[in-house]
């Protein structure tokens, strides 16, 4: 067994910018309660160092953590032909390099200010090459030199980089309390299961669902947070990026998902403005675990692993997430018909009712935080759907209604607005009313649809479909389509499919 030093009085650890790293200090300073965002690992001390070794010296040799470490770090302690005081041996090296001098002429790797200790592969930094091959490497010196504190905290992982789904979850936050926070959330329930795998044991049901499990534990950190009213502001800054690898031999891997932070105020502001369509809406995109997966660390949300698809999906967003629950309405009133009567249960396919005042506040707050849409050109959509609609009401037009649900390109929606200002023209003429206002003008029109040049925007089908929610709404409030449930015209009405679209 290698001599053993006095550990430094210092440790001259920090923030690394370094994923890896970082999350593993993180860690190590949740697992020693250090609450200090800012400076976090500077607060760390030998005393904290030496009583996360105590704990993983026996904790390493539970299953759970076996399992973890041939995914994270295939550590040399784990060779089967060693006997177990060898692999506590092994292992009681690693964990103390801490306490040993850096001696290498060279700077270490991640803290540049430390000399480094030794060169290390794969088995103690994820995501290397292995020990002997050279290639990738400066001067052809296989390895990368570490300082023995990168060394010891490297193994902090195991505090804040739980096993989903047979790979590590490991948090990147712009914002170190985010990542405090959220490691905060995870590591409580992690060192529980750990602690309750002993050798022998049934296979406990696996966490799953990466994404849902970062989401689940944001809007558990943002839930704790002092509400002031009439007032929001995100309680960090930036966003986050999940690295969920594997360093297994037989096949490392990394996937890489990124929340930007537009995303995370729309989520939270929907969540506290709009909770009665927020709610459902998240239910009914929810997949519970099954047998092989924890019932709390286990389920899946889609709409949550589509959050992480924006801003660049957003057009397929709202039509896969955000519209369904208003072409529900139509779909509703259609099965309504068919059977004659009131359908007493849902089919076990429709979606969750969602209030559509709601939901619609939800678009908005989708449009402006995440899109970026402007918004004179929200409202001109949203007054262009209610006069639209109100028309459509009032003179029971049916046809005009499914001639606006179908259109698909600019061509067919220009011949809907045309005819309904032309019907509305010629009434207005033969009633003499003094309320003339048009249905749309061609300000507003270009405003919507076009660009500066008069070309037809980029993100028409998501201007189109937002004036078609907004239409549904208005028609689904004044209960059109309970009072025209049985007419064939409506029951005849299918949205079309976009190209591409499953």
């Amino acid at each position: 067994m290698p001599s053993i030093l006095s550990p430094p009085s210092t440790l001259g650890l920090r923030w690394s910018d370094y994923p890896l790293m970082d999350a593993a200090l993180a860690g190590l300073c949740v697992f020693s309660n250090i609450r200090d965002a800012e400076q976090g690992p500077a607060l760390l001390t030998p005393e904290h160092l030496q009583a996360f070794q105590k704990w993983a010296e026996d904790a390493y040799f539970s299953p759970e953590l076996t399992g973890w470490i041939a995914v994270v770090f295939t550590s040399n302690f784990l060779n089967p032909s060693f006997k177990p005081e060898k692999k506590r041996e092994v292992l009681r090296e690693i964990l103390s390099s801490y306490q040993r001098p850096n001696l290498l002429p060279e700077r270490c790797a991640i803290f540049p200010e430390l000399q480094a200790q030794q060169r290390v592969a794969r088995d103690l930094m994820p995501m290397l090459m292995g020990r002997g091959p050279m290639n990738f490497y400066p001067d052809g010196q296989p390895g990368l030199p570490l300082s023995g504190q990168a060394i010891t905290v490297l193994q902090g992982l195991a505090l804040a980089a739980p096993l989903v789904s047979g790979r590590a979850l490991i948090l990147d936050a712009d914002d170190r309390q985010l990542l405090l926070d959220v490691v905060r959330e995870w590591q409580g329930s992690w060192l529980k299961r750990i602690s309750l795998s002993r050798p022998g044991d049934d296979k406990k049901p696996i966490w799953a669902a990466a994404r849902t499990r970062l989401m689940e534990a944001i809007r558990d950190v943002l839930s704790k947070q002092p509400r002031v009213k009439d007032s929001f502001k995100l309680p960090f800054m930036g966003g986050a990026t999940i690295y969920h690898l594997s360093n297994s031999g037989q096949g490392p891997d990394a996937a890489i998902y990124t929340l930007e932070r537009p995303v995370l105020r729309f989520m939270e502001l929907a969540r506290q403005n709009y909770p009665e369509a927020w709610k459902p809406l998240m239910a009914s995109r929810r997949y519970e675990a099954d047998k092989t997966k924890d019932k709390e660390f286990g389920f899946r949300n889609e709409l949550d692993e589509a959050l992480f698809s924006l801003p660049d999906e957003a057009a397929y967003f709202l039509r896969r997430y955000l519209m369904p629950p208003f072409t529900q309405a139509l779909r509703t009133a259609q099965a309504e018909a068919r059977k004659g009567k009131t359908t007493k249960k849902p089919a076990k396919d429709a979606l969750t009712l969602i209030p559509l005042a709601g939901l619609w506040g939800i678009t908005e707050l989708f449009l402006r935080e995440v899109v970026g849409m402007e918004k004179a050109r929200v409202e001109a959509i949203e007054a262009l759907g209610q006069r639209l609609s109100k028309w459509i009401v009032n003179e029971n037009d049916k046809r005009l209604f499914r001639e606006l649900y179908v259109a698909r390109g600019a061509g067919p929606l220009r011949h809907v607005l045309l005819k309904a200002m032309l019907e509305k023209s010629k009434q207005d003429a033969k009633s003499g009313t003094e309320e003339r206002d048009l249905i749309t003008t061609k300000d507003e029109y270009l405003r919507v649809f076009t660009e500066a040049d008069e070309t037809t925007r980029a993100d028409f089908t998501l201007a189109r479909d937002l004036l078609k929610m907004r239409v549904i709404q208005y028609l689904h409030d004044n209960r059109f389509f309970e009072e025209n449930k049985d007419d064939p015209e409506l029951q005849n009405t299918e949205l079309p499919s976009e190209e591409g679209e499953q």
